[in-house]
């Protein structure tokens, strides 16, 4: 039984896109939490330094800079986690331009403030990360979210 570290492909639900064409949809690959990845965590400063070097970019830019800066501790988690967990993203296409980096596409997806955040794409792809920590290999190669949010395994 393969128990290993897997990425896999997803293709979120959101707003029908399932039911697109293969070809316009959006997808991409998310990496099993291990253990380790849910079981501590990490310290103010470790998260900052992470922010001063990994969102540089985002936090030298008028747009985004002070935002970033003052974001709460669990928010930089969530996107450091987001970052680190997810690849290959397809289709995901913003001002005409596909971007490809998680840091970008978090922070440019569409993601309400109201109680509809729970159904918002953002929350869905976080929502994968979480329910597949306990897979295995082969499981991950099966999995398959449903429309009501549970995973058919």
């Amino acid at each position: 039984m393969e128990l290993g570290l897997t990425w896999f492909k997803y293709t979120p639900n959101w707003k029908g896109n399932r039911d697109l064409p293969e070809s316009e949809q959006l997808s991409l690959e998310i990496k099993r939490l291990r253990p380790v990845d849910t079981l501590y965590e990490e310290s103010e400063e470790s998260i900052n330094k992470w922010r001063d070097e990994q969102l540089k970019r985002w936090i030298n830019d008028p747009e985004y800079g002070d935002a970033i800066t003052q974001m709460p501790l669990d928010v930089l988690r969530l996107i450091k986690r987001f970052a680190t967990h997810t690849r290959k993203f397809e289709n995901f296409v913003f001002g005409g331009e596909e971007k490809t980096d998680p840091v970008e596409i978090f922070l440019n997806i569409p993601n309400p403030t109201t109680s509809a955040q729970k159904d918002s794409l953002i929350m869905e792809i976080i929502q994968v990360l979480g329910e597949t920590a306990h897979l295995t290999g082969q499981e991950l190669k099966n999995y398959a979210a449903r429309p009501d949010g549970s995973t058919l395994e």
